[in-house]
């Protein structure tokens, strides 16, 4: 009551699947879920970020190159994806399916290309539908006797809007309700479900959202208003194990630093909590969390009036002449 039990007790000789899994996050899963004596299989759409990523891997744990499986495939493409999947059940059948691939780009909502909407809902959103319409069938024929897991990873934005970020923001938000549909759904076939929102991470995804920001007067307002720092981005191998560590305890909600567990409360509606503890938490800080809110959302309605104040001012002249 007081505590959740552990959901699965340990990784080793389990089988890890992660989409995504050549870099970033999915790759420090990956090495993690090595080094506590998983098999896995990674999936990811360039052939030799693949190969180098599964190189790596042998290199640093020195493990068999057979407890790695790679499988090229584009989480876009249906037919490819669904191939890949079914390859590596064949191969193994997976305990722990990690959703992870996913892109993003910053811009606002009226200039941003179609290219780049196309882009992140596709392969974060419907990437993620297709991974797991494939993959669950199987992993529902033998999850009674064999505790499974699903790892779905959002993002702070599935929590609090990411100013300039509408699209990506739109994403993110559709797996929080994918992933607390599936929480019920997978009740009965004990297959937990785990849901990661980990903030600012030292990836390359990171760096490509910064480099995507072409109006450097919405990169200083996204700036205060997500209250961004690089420098204080998290290491993903310390976000790989907290995932892992979410996974084996059956935690639905994963995040680390205050953003994270004041956002996950604020936004958690009538789901339960993990525990008994954590509900009693939960009602305990709800009150004072609301009024820190309010107050972080007045302060952000400043910021981007103050922007538009400025901005428009300084567009003035130009429009006059």
């Amino acid at each position: 009551m007081w505590k959740p039990s552990p959901h699965i007790r340990s990784l080793q000789n389990k089988h890890v699947l992660v989409t995504g899994g050549s870099s970033g996050i999915g790759l420090e899963v990956a090495k993690e879920a090595v080094a506590q004596g998983s098999y896995i299989t990674l999936i990811a759409r360039n052939p030799s970020k693949l190969k180098k990523a599964a190189e790596e891997i042998i290199q640093e744990f020195h493990c068999d190159k057979n407890r790695i499986n790679t499988e090229v495939a584009d989480v876009r493409d249906y037919e490819a994806l669904s191939a890949a999947i079914n390859e590596s059940f064949q191969w193994r059948p997976v305990d722990v399916l990690m959703c992870n691939a996913g892109v993003g780009s910053v811009g606002y909502l009226d200039q941003i290309s179609l290219d780049c909407i196309d882009a992140m809902v596709d392969t974060n959103l419907l990437g993620t539908l297709y991974t797991l319409k494939v993959a669950l069938k199987f992993m529902k024929e033998r999850s009674y006797k064999n505790p499974s897991a699903l790892v779905l990873v959002g993002s702070l934005a599935s929590l609090y809007p990411l100013y300039g970020g509408g699209v990506y923001t739109a994403t993110k938000y559709a797996l929080k309700g994918i992933a607390e549909n599936l929480r019920l759904e997978l009740l009965p076939y004990n297959i937990g479900v785990c849901f990661a929102c980990p903030g600012y991470v030292e990836t390359p995804m990171l760096t490509h959202m910064e480099d995507s920001v072409g109006d450097p007067m919405l990169a200083e307002v996204a700036q205060k208003v997500t209250f961004y720092d690089r420098s204080k981005a998290k290491n993903p191998k310390d976000v790989a194990k907290a995932i892992l560590k979410a996974v084996k305890q059956g935690k639905f909600f994963m995040s680390s630093g205050w953003d994270g567990i004041m956002l996950s409360l604020l936004s958690a509606g009538i789901l339960p909590a993990d525990s008994f503890a954590e509900a009693l938490f939960d009602m305990v800080a709800l009150i004072p969390l609301k009024i820190f809110g309010y107050m972080m959302i007045a302060y952000v309605y400043a910021i981007i009036w103050l922007n538009h104040r400025t901005k428009t001012v300084l567009v003035k002249p130009d429009a006059e002449k």
